[in-house]
């Protein structure tokens, strides 16, 4: 069986708009993480995301690695090429949470102490606009898994009333 214009030339204008289309949605998809700035309606909702899928991974990570809740957010991200999960990059979110820094907003983990035997019974979770503006909030969960939040320019609490 023939295949009808299967000459090279003829095949290569039939991938080539496939191959720029495709280079299209690439750069269209790094530019959607937009430059730092007031974070819109949307990044507010992803940050109530984050922090929801943040309390679910601590939450297995202290059932897998049975020494309380993680020392830090980059604990929860993904391990190097090559290397396996474990309590120190367990794999539960993906890194561009756990820099930090996602969709306009900072966030900022704080472990509690470790106990005698080395467990971390509690942590903290914050996330603030990297640029605060006039009807944006800032948010706060911690290991009771309740998400809390203020749309005040300062630091949320446990005691700002939740969502």
């Amino acid at each position: 069986m023939k295949l009808v214009n299967s000459d090279p030339i003829h095949l290569i204008w039939k991938i080539t708009p496939a191959l720029a289309l495709g280079a299209i949605f690439f750069s269209m998809a790094l530019s959607a993480r937009e430059a730092p700035g007031v974070p819109s309606q949307e990044n507010q909702l992803s940050a109530v995301g984050s922090l929801r899928s943040i309390n679910t991974a601590e939450a297995y990570y202290a059932k897998e690695y049975g020494k309380g809740f993680s020392p830090s957010l980059a604990a929860l991200g993904v391990p190097a090429d090559g290397t396996k999960v474990s309590a120190k990059a367990a794999g539960l979110l993906n890194n561009f949470l756990t820099a930090g820094t996602k969709n306009n907003f900072v966030f900022k983990y704080s472990a509690g102490a470790q106990d005698a035997d080395k467990n971390i019974s509690t942590y903290t979770v914050i996330a603030q606009p990297v640029t605060w503006g006039k009807g944006v909030k800032s948010f706060f969960t911690d290991q009771k898994g309740v998400i809390r939040g203020t749309d005040q320019n300062r630091p949320p609490t446990a005691s700002d009333p939740a969502l």
